[in-house]
């Protein structure tokens, strides 16, 4: 029996043969999560209480977690577990979200002068 062509034996491969749209969300929202945290595997391992090499499964979606695990997760990454499904395609860079804040903290200053003035 020939192993098919894209076999690398004793390497992790990410798990593709039945994937979905959602364990590749999971793998890209963990990974992208950790970073904007600027955690790494290991930091984060130990703040949800898992193992490093389960981090760096997930990551590599070659393990589907239990409710717990994702829930203890998503705490330590502040973010509500759901969060970890969407699409990344549809989530915000940090650039992206550091730009919006700043126009909405000078929205805010702008609303704060106008009523302050209106006050007088």
């Amino acid at each position: 029996m020939a192993l098919p062509s894209t076999f690398v034996p004793n390497r992790a491969q990410p798990y593709d043969n039945g994937m979905t749209d959602l364990h590749r969300s999971l793998a890209a929202n963990l990974k992208n999560l950790r970073a904007r945290w600027g955690f790494s595997q290991a930091e984060l391992a130990e703040r949800s209480g898992v193992s490093v090499s389960y981090v760096g499964e997930i990551e590599m979606a070659l393990k589907w977690p239990q409710a717990e695990i994702l829930e203890r997760l998503s705490k330590a990454l502040h973010v509500k577990p759901y969060q970890l499904f969407l699409d990344p395609a549809d989530t915000l860079s940090h650039q992206d979200w550091l730009e919006r804040r700043d126009k909405i903290v000078e929205l805010g200053e702008d609303l704060f002068a106008y009523f302050e003035k209106r006050s007088r």
